[in-house]
């Protein structure tokens, strides 16, 4: 009884934000966000479609990553619908169907739309300020402390994309919002995802192996043949030597003595 009171206890503990607790926040910079709500307005031009075809052929993950990605959009407001089946927003469809003039007031509104982000920009215009007063401000909102960098990151770089200020050496001047059209998003289709990190690690160890020997620049090349050092044999002489029974002894071992001396034998 008391062991099940424990459990209980500890499970009413875990805040709503996560193990970790923390307010819940868009991982995804607005720039990456945009080019996943372009492939997602393709994706579901027909209708709703699951999670796993979203996943997969949205966002490149199928895994935790992928979960990541599909909450961002749905919390900036670029995504509608559950489990059985995602579909692009109206929002999402409007980004990408106006004419660029109209396209930042549409991105400004969907950058603002999570709660934190909005009370942050609220807290902190119109002023120029550094990073450390956005990560205080994010940090007054109840991020969690180790995803303070993350959240910093994300919306300094949302408010400069939606045209809402201008990045700075170590911040982000409100005071120099412009209405200019956004560059366009990001190919996200050319991102590396963790389903191909091995193989690509894989081709960074080959590429970071030394030259072959004698080549210097790593290129393999066919091994240069060495011919085999010349042989000390004796010389290739073949010698007739008809010896007579009658010849003189002492002239016989004169002319091989004079054999041996030019190594003939």
């Amino acid at each position: 009884m008391a062991e099940t009171e424990k459990k209980t206890a500890a499970k009413q503990a875990v805040p709503k934000g996560g193990s970790k607790g923390g307010t819940r926040f868009p991982r995804l910079n607005m720039a990456q966000a945009l080019g996943f709500s372009k492939k997602l307005v393709s994706k579901t031009f027909s209708g709703p479609q699951p999670e796993t075809t979203i996943l997969v052929g949205v966002f490149n993950n199928k895994g935790p990553h992928g979960e990541v990605r599909a909450s961002a959009l749905k919390q900036y407001g670029l995504m509608d619908g559950d489990r059985k089946g995602y579909v692009a927003s109206d929002l999402a469809k409007k980004i990408e169907a106006v004419v660029p003039e109209e396209k930042a007031e549409l991105i400004r509104k969907a950058f603002l739309t999570p709660k934190l982000f909005k009370q942050m920009y609220d807290t902190l215009q119109p002023d120029k300020v550094t990073r450390a007063k956005v990560r205080q401000a994010a940090a007054t909102g109840g991020v969690h402390p180790d995803t303070l960098e993350l959240c910093v990151d994300c919306f300094i770089e949302g408010a400069s994309h939606a045209g809402l200020g201008a990045q700075t050496d170590d911040g982000i001047d409100f005071g120099q919002a412009t209405l200019a059209p956004p560059p366009p998003p990001p190919d996200v289709d050319a991102e590396i995802t963790d389903e191909t990190q091995g193989e690509t690690d894989a081709t960074e160890d080959a590429a970071n192996l030394p030259p072959a020997a004698g080549t210097g620049n790593g290129t393999l090349t066919p091994e240069k043949v060495v011919p085999p050092p010349p042989r000390t044999d004796k010389p290739a002489v073949t010698l007739a030597l008809t010896v007579d029974a009658t010849s003189d002894p002492d002239k016989l071992e004169k002319q091989l003595k004079l054999l041996r001396q030019y190594g003939v034998i």
